[in-house]
């Protein structure tokens, strides 16, 4: 050490120590400079020009627009938005609601639109069932005999992302079918689920796409086919209704727009910018379809790519493609 420094004494020390052990308690160290500014970017909640909503617990000084939108490529593109209310409703104790039935209904819908789009994500053309020679109707036997066939197939190296619904026979017996993507090992498939269930006391069936199908009319069939049975089935309140493996995630943005209150002509030029956005990521050439409610307050837009219809952005048209001779 140089003749010019000095030790710490005692009391500088016990200040340092101090110091840290407020940091561990929740304090934090001083700021001896200016850290860089963020850079912007994209948050789910956007303002577009003035607004005073300070803080998420004030009500917003405008009205509140949120899009969703679901991006599986040109293959298909949707989009939903809707005003926001923003008085929320007072929520009652779940199970006890006066319209349990309607409810239901809604919840229904919801999972079979969960369904089909978690089988675009995986890009699901195959459907594959697993079926028990005994009568077997314990729905959580059934779940777990399905975990313990997806860990069999992880350990054999194949990897099989799928998204499963339960099905109850005529005899009471449940069975899963399983959409995945692309033709399976049928021996392997057989061989791992022969382990679980004994030799001979099940069976596994693997059905292909029909020819000609797009990948939109695959899901489309897959998930009204294996959500059929949805009131048939035993399932307790809160009970998923639809199982898939792990990592499936749908492509989903969401986007909040904070308008003013004297903005004229809002839901035209919000409809504008919808169908603008989808034929941007679609392309001008494609088969669009919308639905509008609530005086254009909310509404649903999809789309796929389709050569024999061309859209004029001008005129906001479909024009046909005359075939060239």
């Amino acid at each position: 050490m140089g003749g010019n420094e000095k030790e710490p004494t005692q009391q500088s020390r016990l200040s340092r120590s101090a110091g840290d052990a407020r940091a561990r308690g929740g304090a934090s160290h001083p700021r001896r400079g200016a850290a860089p500014a963020a850079s912007p970017k994209l948050d789910r909640r956007t303002f577009l020009g003035d607004h005073t909503w300070p803080h998420i617990t004030l009500p917003p000084a405008g009205n509140v627009w949120s899009i969703t939108i679901h991006d599986f490529g040109k293959q298909w593109v949707e989009m939903s938005w809707g005003r926001l209310d923003p008085i929320q409703g007072k929520k009652g104790e779940k199970g006890a609601s006066r319209n349990r039935k309607m409810n239901e209904a809604r919840a229904r819908g919801r999972a079979k639109s969960t369904i089909r789009k978690k089988c675009l994500t995986i890009g699901a053309d195959h459907l594959v069932t697993l079926t028990y020679r005994a009568n077997v109707e314990d729905r959580d036997r059934v779940l777990h005999d399905l975990g313990r066939l997806r860990r069999a197939l992880s350990r054999s190296g194949c990897s099989m992302p799928y998204v499963a619904v339960l099905e109850r026979q005529q005899r009471g017996a449940l069975h899963p079918h399983l959409a995945v993507k692309g033709f399976q090992d049928v021996r392997l498939l057989r061989r791992c689920w022969y382990r679980i269930v004994g030799n001979g006391q099940g069976q596994v069936n693997v059905r292909g796409p029909r020819p000609g199908c797009s990948p939109v009319k695959l899901a489309r069939y897959l998930s009204k086919y294996i959500s059929k049975d949805f009131d048939n089935m035993p399932r307790d309140f809160e009970e998923h209704r639809y199982f898939c493996s792990l990592g499936v995630k749908v492509p989903t943005q969401k986007h909040e727009f904070v308008l003013d209150r004297t903005a004229k002509d809002v839901e035209r030029r919000m409809y504008t910018l919808i169908r603008q956005e989808a034929l941007r990521r679609v392309g001008v050439c494609c088969r669009l379809t919308e639905w509008i409610g609530g005086s254009g307050t909310y509404g649903w837009i999809a789309g796929f790519e389709d050569a024999s219809i061309r859209w004029d952005n001008g005129n906001a048209e479909r024009v046909p493609i005359t075939p060239s001779s």
